[in-house]
């Protein structure tokens, strides 16, 4: 049988109500929501979270202790990469959920937070991209967000992020057809094929830097 353990909540649930307080939209909520309950190690937290939110809030939907535990992990997700948060509060709940669920490097959660808001892709066309190792076949346009302060320095990086972009560009129809031939292929010593596209993940590195 089990017995919850007698925790003392007060200070979560504090946040949370503050959180609510603030009237904020779905993704600022549920990322305010997120934090609270990550200053919690207790495993229970989450469903703590849930039960009080709705109970207190019963008018308000999507505080199931699955989404809960969703908010929890999102903000693990990302807690350490400011860049990535930033993109991925402008995309929907639904949209986040199918990124951070899916099985994917750093490197390509970024790629497909840049492209679901590029080409307004549904949750399900989210998802059937993801499938399709999308990454590997779209090139995405890059937005050089470069100071203007009358150094060299903004000249330099923004003639990096053009070359990085041209050497891409010159290369992608052959990246694209060696990715179709290697499909078919066996994998070797267990390593499946891959096709490089390290000049893309630079540009776009660049590209992200902030003043």
């Amino acid at each position: 049988m089990n017995i919850r353990k007698n925790i003392d909540y007060s200070e979560m649930y504090a946040a949370l109500d503050a959180a609510m307080a603030t009237g904020k939209e779905q993704m600022e909520l549920y990322t305010l929501i997120g934090q609270a309950v990550c200053r919690r190690t207790e495993k229970g937290a989450a469903v703590a979270a849930a039960e009080y939110l709705r109970k207190r809030y019963s008018d308000v939907q999507g505080f199931s202790p699955r989404n809960l535990r969703r908010m929890r992990d999102f903000c693990r997700t990302y807690e350490n990469h400011p860049v990535l948060l930033s993109l991925a509060m402008n995309l929907s709940w639904t949209q986040n959920v199918v990124i951070m669920e899916a099985d994917l490097t750093m490197e390509l959660r970024e790629w497909y937070l840049r492209a679901a808001r590029q080409f307004g892709w549904s949750k399900t066309e989210l998802t059937a991209r993801i499938a399709e190792l999308a990454h590997l076949e779209i090139v995405l346009d890059i937005e050089q967000e470069v100071c203007d302060n009358g150094t060299n320095e903004a000249e330099t990086i923004s003639g990096s992020i053009r070359n990085a972009v041209a050497y891409f560009n010159q290369h992608v129809e052959q990246r694209v057809l060696l990715l179709r031939q290697c499909r078919g292929r066996p994998k070797r010593g267990g390593v499946p094929w891959r096709t490089m596209w390290w000049p893309m993940s630079m540009a776009k590195q660049i590209a992200s830097m902030r003043c």
